[in-house]
């Protein structure tokens, strides 16, 4: 009964259309205000107490090195050196600048590891040119908010950075785990662009020469080796994930200040506010699941969702399709943060006592989490090009379902092929 007040408690503030992380918060208040009238009343000490117990780690750093990393990037021009790239490369095949938006995605995947992020970076250079160069605005949009997905998956990652705080896994193996399926999620997206775009016969770029692409290749080099830099050093053992976003940010600082001179004190100093409000919202919500998930230990909910998982079926494979179902569907309505923060404790000692690896785990719940940003009514990412793109958010969405399809066939290849996950981590981080 108490269990279901919390439940209850915290979907209907999020109905309501409080923030997510208050809604949490809120819900764990009613619960606690509650158990005063029972036989076990929870002591209002332990929220402050769980609070800074989920928010106290060194990895978590990570997030908001990675956030100021990204806002620098895009106020030192970085994303348009590599929106001229991407074009120089690809924007002459079928696709064009829709196919330049999944390239280009796809590099920035390897520097601020948010999709959001990613998705306003690279939206605001491509979807008012595809606009102006004949491409359906819904479907401009749909194409940069689905290829921004890349982000998280790619190292490095923000969501890999919290889901390995979570659960206790390693960093650096999950970024290693993601490449492979990332690069699977690129591929297929770019190869379905080019045959929308060559059935709808939407327009092309001209063809770069090669004084062209070598001047863009030049200028994008830098930024390039930005990706490389941080898996490097975490390959090579001197750095922990932390440190690498440390050394990513003072990298992207010399580019912006020293080789570029385009970053100044004022555009750093909005960078680190951005990245600081950022940062605060994301470990309010922290703080907040940590309570929510003792509370959720203590009516034991953990056991009554694996119960009710294997009541259904004992079968390893089944249980992962309807893991992703649940995930899936859950991603419509809730952000992927508290997801994460609310399940991932009760369903990795489930799945690894069954044999199944904690790193494919991970990058499998990624990627069903990340898909929920494309699905209203949440859909942050469909939010976001939506107002660059100033359309309906629905239509958006009916020209993202093609991608939604290939990204999911891409999701249920992972699951059952685990060597797509593991086989990279195993051979640089044994």
């Amino acid at each position: 009964m108490m269990l279901l007040l919390l439940l209850g408690a915290t979907l209907l503030f999020i109905t309501l259309g409080m923030e997510v992380a208050w809604a949490i918060g809120a819900g764990c208040l009613v619960y606690m205000v509650a158990s005063l009238a029972t036989d076990f009343p929870i002591n209002f000490v332990l929220f402050p107490q769980q609070f800074l117990d989920g928010v106290d780690s060194f990895s978590l750093l990570a997030i908001p090195l990675f956030m100021f990393a990204g806002g620098l990037m895009t106020a030192a021009g970085v994303t348009e050196r590599l929106v001229r790239f991407a074009s120089a490369m690809v924007g002459h095949v079928n696709g064009g600048l829709a196919n330049v938006g999944v390239t280009a995605n796809f590099i920035m995947s390897g520097m601020s590891g948010s999709a959001i992020a990613d998705a306003a970076a690279t939206g605001s250079v491509l979807i008012p040119e595809m606009k102006r160069k004949g491409y359906p605005a819904t479907f401009s949009c749909a194409v940069i908010a689905s290829a921004s997905t890349v982000g998280p998956i790619i190292p490095p990652s923000i969501s890999f950075v919290l889901l390995g705080a979570i659960v206790n896994l390693s960093v650096g193996k999950l970024f290693l785990g993601g490449v492979i399926p990332g690069v699977l999620m690129f591929v297929s997206m770019f190869a379905l662009t080019w045959w929308i775009a060559r059935r709808r016969g939407l327009p092309r770029e001209a063809k770069a020469s090669t004084e062209e692409r070598l001047s863009a290749l030049w200028s994008a080099v830098l930024p390039l080796a930005a990706p490389l830099l941080v898996i490097r050093s975490m390959v090579i053992g001197i750095a922990t994930p932390t440190e690498a976003a440390a050394i990513l940010v003072l990298y992207v600082l010399i580019l912006g200040t020293v080789i570029y001179g385009t970053l100044t004190f004022n555009k750093i100093l909005a960078c680190a506010a951005q990245a600081s409000l950022v940062t605060a919202i994301v470990m309010l919500t922290v703080g907040t699941s940590q309570m929510f998930t003792w509370l959720s230990v203590q009516e034991q909910f953990g056991e009554m969702l694996t119960d009710g998982m294997l009541s259904i079926t004992d079968n390893v494979f089944l249980l992962l399709l309807l893991t992703n179902v649940i995930l899936l569907v859950l991603g419509t309505f809730m952000e992927p943060l508290p997801l994460m923060l609310v399940l991932a404790p009760i369903l990795f000692p489930m799945f690894t006592d069954m044999g199944v690896d904690a790193i494919h785990l991970g990058v499998v719940m990624t990627i069903n989490l990340i898909l929920g940003l494309l699905t209203p009514p949440v859909g942050l990412i469909l939010s976001v090009v939506c107002v660059i793109g100033r359309v309906d958010i629905m239509d958006v969405f009916h020209d993202a379902l093609p991608y939604m399809a290939m990204l999911t066939a891409v999701l249920l290849l992972v699951t059952y092929w685990p060597a797509t996950v593991t086989w990279l981590p195993n051979l640089l981080l044994p």
